[in-house]
């Protein structure tokens, strides 16, 4: 380490002279630097606290100089920012790379199916004998409802079929599927010539067991913060991060709270839709960071937080999103506890893998499919959970980029999928996946009111780690009680 330019504190040089012999010292040194050079922190010192996250989980540290139990630290991991990896190609060239990614990326978690067996190529399908059942697969690229059916364009490497869904549980799973998503047919060809499904499967994802941290430590996760809106819930804010200092209630929960994970639409931003510009406190995105960074300094240091772009942000509207830059946020990036993130990114989370999607498609997939609404958002993470890709409709209201890799299919399953954009709360376990829309620190606005949309602000989901539960909080002056 001092080769390296790092000095111990006193508290720290003793830690490490004291640690025992099956501690191997130079992984502990060189999960050290590694945690230096990430942070890319300007200081030389190395404290008690950087010790302690380079120590094994399982460890715990004893004497006078220990005053943090090691399984309250946080062990935060990035183990997925499309931040570094975006890279567009020509838009025509870009989107058959796009599209051939995902077709194969998919197909291989179809494969991946017990009963997904045997699966042949559109091509194939027409070759079939009259009444003779295969399975195919593809993306749907086109669905026309008629008076007694529902027909489906279904295309793949090898070409393109039209499939009619007749029966009524068909039709309604042919309704569900989001457009450009892949689905696994039951197929047979009529005496005309005619393909008809028997059966229509997504993805979908197995059902498996909760993965949970081994320490009980706690995540708050946010989004929509929309910081420089007149209609910021300010005093609301505030309340919350008393609440986190442990100046009010839940001091059992508090003192256990080691990350916030804020998924998108840190600010309002500037020009994101007609006649914003009324609605601003400040007009300057720069210093709309600014007042973040102002506020999310009195999150105490011991907490990590992770911040993801959304499409208020100053960053490409097209997914996926890079982090913000340095040069629009530097006053966040010169925060110790703060990571920038693109949309979307996985995390870890003391072990928990946590994938962090702001939303944007959730309009595409609740204007398109039948029965889903903005009051109820986690339906809406479900089928995209499901479909194994967060933004699947290509041509809507969700721009993609022309990218080489589709960095939107959902693999692997998360153990959590935290999202935002549309301003409602909602929670639901799905196949042992969280599924956690965390609202809104917004009042309704202008825009809002005229698209119907309720928002269900200042509501914070607290999710203990170590059992995947989740507790809430209600910070509205009205609802919250202070003691």
């Amino acid at each position: 380490m001092v080769a390296s330019g790092y000095v111990f504190d006193a508290k720290a040089f003793d830690m490490i002279n004291d640690l025992p012999s099956e501690i191997n010292l130079d992984t502990v040194i060189d999960k050290l630097l590694l945690q230096k050079a990430v942070t890319q922190s300007d200081g030389k010192i190395v404290t008690v606290e950087d010790v302690l996250k380079a120590l094994p989980l399982d460890f715990s540290p004893v004497g006078s100089h220990n005053q943090t139990h090691v399984d309250e630290l946080a062990s935060l991991e990035i183990t997925s920012d499309p931040t570094l990896a975006i890279s567009p190609a020509e838009a025509n060239e870009g989107f058959n790379h796009l599209f051939r990614d995902r077709y194969e990326r998919l197909m291989s978690i179809v494969k991946g199916r017990p009963d997904a067996r045997g699966i042949v190529g559109v091509s194939a399908v027409k070759e079939t004998g009259e009444g003779e059942k295969v399975r195919v697969a593809g993306l749907v690229t086109g669905r026309t409802n008629r008076k007694n059916n529902v027909e489906i364009t279904l295309d793949d490497p090898s070409g393109t079929a039209r499939i009619s869904c007749q029966d009524d549980q068909v039709i309604r799973s042919a309704m569900e599927v989001p457009l450009d998503g892949m689905v696994v047919a039951e197929v047979s060809r009529g005496r005309s010539g005619q393909i008809y499904a028997s059966s229509i499967m997504l993805p979908d994802v197995p059902g498996r067991r909760v993965t949970s941290s081994s320490h009980k430590v706690y995540a708050v996760l946010l989004s929509d913060l929309h910081v420089g809106s007149r209609m910021f819930l300010e005093e609301d804010f505030k309340r919350f991060l008393r609440w986190l200092n442990g100046e009010l209630v839940d001091a059992d929960i508090v003192d256990r709270i080691r990350y916030v994970v804020i998924a998108g639409d840190v600010v309002d931003g500037v020009g994101v839709y007609p006649g914003q510009e009324y609605q601003l406190v400040e007009r300057d995105p720069k210093r709309q960071y600014e007042m973040a960074a102002e506020l999310l300094k009195q999150i105490p240091s011991k907490i990590q937080i992770v911040l993801s772009p959304g499409n208020h942000d100053a960053v490409r509207q097209a997914l996926p999103q890079p982090a913000v830059g340095l040069d629009i946020a530097g006053s966040l990036y010169g925060m110790d506890n703060v990571r920038w993130v693109g949309d979307p990114c996985y995390v870890k989370l003391n072990g928990v893998n946590m994938l962090v999607y702001h939303g944007k498609s959730l309009d595409d997939v609740i204007a398109t499919t039948p029965n889903l609404s903005y009051d109820r958002p986690t339906d809406a993470m479900k089928l995209l959970l499901r479909s194994r890709h967060l933004a699947p409709t290509y041509g809507k209201r969700t721009a993609l980029s022309p990218e080489l890799r589709d960095f939107m299919v959902v693999d692997p399953v998360p153990d959590i999928l935290h999202s935002g954009h549309v301003h409602t709360f909602g929670e639901l376990s799905y196949r042992g996946t969280l599924l956690i829309n965390s609202g809104t620190w917004q009042s309704q606005t202008s825009f809002q009111s005229n698209m119907g949309l309720e928002p269900t602000p200042s509501i914070v989901p607290i999710v203990d780690l170590s059992t995947l539960q989740v507790v809430r909080r209600n910070f509205g002056h009205a609802s919250f009680a202070e003691s």
